[in-house]
C-alpha cells in the first residue's frame, strides 16, 4: 500500500486488486489507487483457479497492464497464470518464510522475479528458485517504513502509558508465534525485578481466533493481569509504539517484521528473538538485543538492563532510529522496486 502511493506517478500507474470490497478497496479509493474485486479461487480447486484467472486475465487486457505483483506466494497461482496466458512480466513478494513445498506449488506459472524481505531469505531460498523457474530473477529488498511517521519526535501519551513508570510493548496478531506466552513470563520476572511497569500487547486475533482467552488465563495464572493490557488492533500505531520504552518480539518465526523497524525509527529499543530477519535489522548489542525463541528468561534479563541503564536504553535507541532511515526507510524500498520494474520491462 505505501509502495502504491509513491511510485513514480509518470512511469507507473498502480492497480490494487482486492478478493472482495472491504478496508483495503476503501484505502485505494480513498488513496487515489484505482481498485478491483477478483473473488479468490487460488488455493480452492482447478475451476476456482480458472475462474480467478480468467476474470484476471480479461482485466490485464482491459486494463493494458504490463506487471502483474503478487503480495504472497499465496496469492499469486491466478496471477501467474493470468500473467502467462497475457503475456505479461509476473513478480510475487515474500514475507514471511514459505512453508515446506509452498513455493513450488505455489509458482506453476512463472514468476519472472522474487523479491525476498531480507537477504538470509533470498539466501535460503535461492536454490529452490532456481529449481522451480531457472530464469527467474531474485531479489531482495527489504520491508520498508515511514521514518517521518514513526520517529523520535514521537512524544510519549500518557494515554497509553496507563500510570507506568516504565513501559514494555509487543507488536503482532495473537498468537503462539509471536511468543506472546514468552513475553507474559517475562512480564512476571520483569514485575519482580523492576517497579513501576506496564506491559502493552497491540494487536489482534488475525490468525487465531479465541487465543485472547489462552493468553488472559496466562496471565491470571502468572499474577500480571492488572499490569497487562490487550490493545486489539488499533490505528494509531505510531502514537502507542512511540510511547513505550522498550518494544520486544519474541516470535518462534518472522520474515522482517514492520513492528521492529517502527520501533527502531521511533529510537525505541528493540529486545527479540534471533529468527528470520530480525538479525538484519536489529544489532545486537547496538541497537537492542537478541534472544533464543523460549527463552524468557534471557528476554526478561535484556529487557530489565534496558530499564535501569537510561544511557544504554538512548543510545541503542539513537543507533536503530540511524539504521531504521538508511536501511529501511519506504524511499529506499520504492527505488528498488522501480529499478526491477524498469528492468522487467526492458
Amino acid at each position: 500500500m505505501d509502495v502504491m502511493t509513491r511510485l513514480d506517478g509518470s512511469r507507473f500507474r498502480p492497480i490494487l486488486i482486492a478478493p472482495a470490497a472491504g478496508p483495503v478497496t476503501e484505502w485505494g479509493h480513498a488513496n487515489g489507487v484505482q481498485t478491483a474485486v477478483v473473488a479468490a479461487g487460488d488455493w480452492a480447486g482447478r475451476v476456482a483457479l480458472g475462474r480467478r484467472a480468467a476474470a484476471l486475465a480479461a482485466l490485464i487486457l482491459r486494463m493494458r497492464v504490463r506487471i502483474v505483483h503478487a503480495t504472497a506466494p499465496t496469492c499469486y497461482r491466478a496471477a501467474g497464470l493470468a500473467g502467462t496466458i497475457t503475456g505479461i512480466a509476473r513478480v510475487c513478494h515474500l514475507g514471511f518464510p514459505p512453508a515446506d513445498g509452498e513455493l513450488a506449488w505455489s509458482f506453476q506459472f512463472g514468476p519472472d522475479a522474487v523479491i525476498a524481505c531480507y537477504d538470509g531469505q533470498a539466501r535460503e531460498i535461492g536454490s529452490e528458485i532456481q529449481r522451480i523457474r531457472p530464469r527467474c530473477r531474485l531479489a531482495s529488498i527489504p520491508n520498508g517504513i515511514d521514518t517521518h511517521l514513526y520517529s523520535h519526535r514521537v512524544r510519549k501519551s500518557e494515554r497509553w502509558r496507563f500510570g507506568g513508570q516504565h513501559v514494555i510493548i509487543i507488536v503482532g496478531h495473537l498468537s503462539e508465534v509471536k511468543g506472546y506466552p514468552t513475553f507474559l513470563r517475562a512480564a512476571r520476572q520483569i514485575l519482580d525485578a523492576v517497579g513501576g511497569c506496564e506491559f502493552l500487547a497491540l494487536g489482534g486475533e488475525t490468525i487465531a481466533p479465541g487465543y485472547r482467552s489462552y493468553l488472559d488465563r496466562l496471565a491470571g495464572d502468572l499474577g500480571v493481569t492488572e499490569h497487562v493490557h490487550f490493545l486489539g488492533w488499533h490505528p494509531e500505531v505510531a502514537e502507542i509504539v512511540g510511547s513505550a520504552d522498550v518494544m520486544v518480539l519474541p516470535s518462534t518465526a518472522e520474515g522482517l517484521p514492520l513492528a521492529v523497524l517502527e520501533a527502531m525509527a521511533c529510537a525505541i529499543p528493540v529486545v527479540a528473538t534471533n529468527v528470520g530477519g530480525t538479525p538484519e535489522a536489529v544489532v545486537d548489542g547496538q541497537t537492542g538485543f537478541l534472544v533464543t525463541p523460549g527463552d524468557h528468561d534471557a528476554l526478561a534479563s535484556r529487557i530489565t538492563r534496558l530499564l535501569r541503564d537510561a544511557e544504554l536504553s538512548r543510545r541503542f535507541g539513537d543507533a536503530g532510529r540511524q539504521r531504521a532511515i538508511s536501511l529501511f526507510s519506504l524511499d529506499r524500498v520504492v527505488e528498488q522496486v522501480e529499478r526491477l520494474y524498469g528492468e522487467l520491462l526492458g
